[in-house]
């Protein structure tokens, strides 16, 4: 079969002056007096996700630095749900390959998982971990971005954090369950506002990011105005989020996703499916079919997401491991997310097939894009059809056309490679 040729585009996803990030949290954790309430020698819980978020080692370091200054005793809690097995082995683990270690961030990082019920809400029980419920204060740290399984006035950010980091696996079970018979932003609302009544919560340190992924800025919200601040800044974050800059594609092909991506391997608003049977679906994109090549390598086989592809190479499938996808999947009620699609033996086949299923179509019209992966989408390959609709855009458009390629095998490069041979790239919009 022949195939498109392809253009590559540059969506101009441009990052301002590098935030000091460290000095930001500082900067922050004083002017909301976060720490007025902390004392010599007591112990401050402060959480640290599994999202490869990349200023988050200098904002813990911040925080247990500023923690330090009150005379106080900071611990890291890892806080993620069913991550790494859902063992605290594993979750330190998690930490250990985002650079998060004892040594990097100052302070020790708790070594055991013992979540407890301290209380009910919507007929459930509400779990949080025996370090939270013994810590004299808590101070919960995460991006504020839009959640991959639902779209809600409050997504992912300082609320769930507390729900599924201090609540670790039990708290996240619970949490989903709720949510499948009242809807993630209820179950994650009420079960929230119950540890942030039982638990020494001072408050949050908010990160948000711009389309390249990279901090633009940070915020310290006292607990007593999570609630009412964390729809504001996710508002705010929404107006910076990458996506796709089509509407409407007959063939995705994407490199890579992974656990250190996106919470459910692709982000489900960028290709437009969620795939939840008990919450709305994307109005957009409408992408028709996606080609799913591989597992990034920090995502420690977890192949949560590849239910969302409709094809993938054989590699995806046998670098997967099957156990913690199914633990991750099971956990967040999810288990669309871990089905295996069609698993073809090269990326030239895989591609085909999917050509085959988008209906009747020819050079001019199809409509394909190749990206990395669903978190890095500033540079693009793009079919004919869509280089007249980037230029409308205002988009940067590469002068000459390539063909995909294949080597002998049906195999291909990973479209970093493919931007980085490709001299002078983008260039200026048509």
């Amino acid at each position: 079969m022949e195939l498109p040729q392809l253009q590559l585009i540059d969506q101009g996803f441009a990052t301002e002056a590098r935030l000091d990030a460290r000095r930001c949290a500082l900067d922050e954790i004083w002017r909301a007096d976060l720490l007025n309430r902390v004392r010599p020698g007591q112990t401050v819980l402060v959480t640290a996700g599994s999202r490869g978020v990349g200023c988050m080692r200098e904002v813990l370091g911040a925080v247990v630095a500023a923690v330090k200054q009150k005379g106080a005793k900071p611990v890291i809690l890892p806080a993620m749900g069913s991550h790494g097995g859902g063992t605290a082995r594993g979750q330190i683990a998690v930490l250990e390959h985002l650079g998060q270690t004892e040594a990097a961030l100052g302070a020790p990082i708790h070594d055991r998982m013992e979540p407890m019920v301290i209380g009910e809400a919507e007929g459930c029980p509400v779990y949080a971990d025996r370090a939270a419920i013994e810590a004299d204060h808590i101070l919960i740290v995460n991006r504020v971005k839009e959640h991959t399984e639902f779209i809600g006035a409050i997504e992912s950010g300082l609320i769930k954090m507390a729900v599924v980091g201090l609540g670790r696996v039990a708290g996240a079970e619970v949490m989903h369950q709720l949510a499948v018979r009242i809807s993630y932003i209820q179950a994650i609302t009420a079960i929230a506002r119950v540890l942030f009544q039982k638990l020494p919560i001072l408050g949050g340190v908010a990160i948000l990011e711009d389309k390249t992924n990279t901090v633009r800025r940070l915020e310290a919200v006292p607990a007593a105005a999570v609630f009412e601040r964390e729809p504001q800044l996710l508002a705010e974050a929404r107006q910076h989020h990458a996506s796709l800059p089509f509407d409407r594609l007959d063939v995705l092909l994407v490199d890579e996703i992974g656990k250190d991506i996106s919470g459910a391997g692709f982000d489900t608003k960028v290709i437009g499916r969620i795939m939840n049977i008990y919450e709305k679906e994307c109005e957009r994109p409408r992408v028709t079919r996606i080609v799913l090549r591989d597992l990034s390598a920090k995502t420690g086989g977890n192949a949560i997401g590849l239910g969302l592809a409709d094809y993938v190479h054989r590699r995806v499938v046998d670098r997967m491991d099957a156990d913690m996808t199914a633990l991750n999947c099971i956990t967040a009620v999810a288990p669309e997310k871990a089905r295996i699609p069609i698993v073809l033996s090269s990326d030239r086949r895989a591609l085909e097939a999917a050509f085959r299923s988008i209906g009747l179509w020819d050079m001019a019209s199809v409509r394909m894009v190749w990206i990395i992966n669903t978190a890095d989408l500033t540079r693009l390959a793009v079919s004919p059809a869509l280089v007249a609709e980037a230029q409308a855009k205002g988009l940067s458009v590469s002068t000459g056309r390539f063909a995909l390629p294949f080597d002998e095998k049906g195999e291909l490069p990973g479209l970093r490679r493919v931007i980085a041979g490709k001299s002078g790239g983008p260039d200026s919009a048509g």
